[in-house]
């Protein structure tokens, strides 16, 4: 509900942009363990973990929007005002994440129907992407519970640009092996959708700090 004053609202949204953002991190961290489980009812039961907190992350986006448009209707600061904008801005994002991470368990799902398998190589550096992201996340989760004014933006933009040159590394090496006859053109197609989705959430994570 929200609070005698618009201020303390806001505040309270805050809080549950910082849970959400928390939400976030817990679901992208299901990825990798999807990546790795070769059991298939412990598959089964990962993704329909990660479908119920992408569902989560729907109804949050919605829920803190519509509280932020009814404390919105007092009296607000520019400050104030600027700061809903912000947390507008981030639950969207948020919520955009969510749904990258859906859509990655379902290539996740098609790698193993189609009994796709990437070599040595390529997973070691989609693993060290996804430590990149991760990175990312916890620094945004930090930024969350930090007072907005005082968010120094050097670590979140160093992982970015790691995050942004991986991605470019591990695609030009994709194709490299895909035109010597390396890898199947599906599974490339799969390993590619990954790369590129893992970027795209670095790119919300940023967006977010």
């Amino acid at each position: 509900g929200l609070m005698p004053t618009t201020e303390l609202s806001i505040l309270e949204a805050n809080k549950e942009v910082a849970k959400f953002g928390k939400i976030v991190a817990k679901l992208f961290g299901f990825i990798p363990e999807l990546l790795k489980e070769k059991n298939s009812n412990k598959f089964s039961t990962l993704m329909a973990r990660i479908r119920k907190y992408e569902e989560i992350t729907d109804r949050m986006e919605v829920e803190i929007a519509d509280y932020l448009a009814k404390a919105s209707q007092g009296e607000l600061s520019v400050a104030a005002s600027i700061k809903v904008r912000a947390m507008i801005s981030m639950i969207n994002d948020m919520e955009r994440i969510g749904d990258i991470c859906y859509q990655m368990s379902i290539s996740v799902e098609r790698k193993n129907e189609q009994k796709a398998q990437f070599m040595i190589e390529p997973t070691t550096n989609l693993e060290e992407m996804i430590r990149k992201v991760t990175k990312a996340l916890k620094i945004m989760n930090n930024n969350l519970t930090t007072n907005y004014s005082q968010v120094v933006l050097k670590d979140a933009d160093e992982v970015e640009i790691v995050i942004n040159t991986l991605r470019n590394k591990l695609r030009k090496n994709y194709l490299k092996r895909i035109e010597k006859g390396e890898v199947k053109i599906q599974t490339a197609m799969i390993y590619n959708n990954l790369i590129h989705s893992l970027e795209k959430v670095g790119d919300h994570v940023f967006n977010i700090s």
